[in-house]
């Protein structure tokens, strides 16, 4: 009977991290608000309609009100500094777990789009052009949404590098497949 509890509990944790509260003696870090609204932007970036497939996707989980409308949606993300109009709030350690748990479900789903622009095995023309059309969609959401006043924002936006893109990039993923969602939790935290 043991022998048969352990198998079950490495096959749902495949990393064999002890189960219980793994962020014990972690806080959230700073950059945790901007890091999450970046990687939604992302997301909108990659999806015409994922903001509505969030919600699709939170009502699955049963996942809270603040997952049913825009609205509430919208002013979670305004926790973002860099946001036009933005709130001096932060996020709870509840509100980052369930948004950590949306971004990983939508970056599995959205995998084979984020692996071709990560991709180097694709022909530099076709890899170039995918990364201006993703890029620039994704400078035309910044350029809206974004408080262009800031100078880390006109950096982004100035920047045809695309070092920060393909960062969020990669964080997406890999907060894809078994131990996605703590592999971004823990990108969020750093150890008080």
């Amino acid at each position: 009977m043991t022998t048969k509890r352990i198998k079950i509990e490495k096959k749902n944790n495949p990393i064999n991290i002890p189960p219980g509260n793994f962020y014990e003696n972690c806080v959230v870090a700073d950059d945790a608000c901007k890091k999450i609204d970046f990687l939604i932007l992302v997301i909108e970036t990659l999806q015409i309609n994922a903001t509505d497939s969030i919600f699709l996707i939170a009502k699955k989980m049963g996942l809270s009100d603040d997952y049913s409308c825009r609205v509430n949606f919208w002013k979670i993300r305004c926790s973002n500094p860099m946001r036009n109009s933005y709130t001096l709030s932060s996020l709870s350690k509840d509100q980052i777990d369930s948004l950590v748990e949306l971004i990983s479900s939508m970056s599995e789903n959205l995998y084979p789009l984020i692996r071709q622009l990560l991709s180097t095995k694709e022909p530099e023309s076709i890899n170039k052009e995918r990364w201006f059309l993703f890029s620039s969609r994704l400078k035309s959401l910044i350029r809206e949404r974004m408080n262009l006043q800031r100078k880390y924002i006109t950096s982004l936006l100035d920047n045809d590098n695309n070092e920060f893109f393909r960062e969020l990039l990669v964080i997406l993923s890999l907060s894809c497949g078994p131990g996605g969602v703590s592999r971004l939790k823990a990108s969020l935290y750093h150890q008080s």
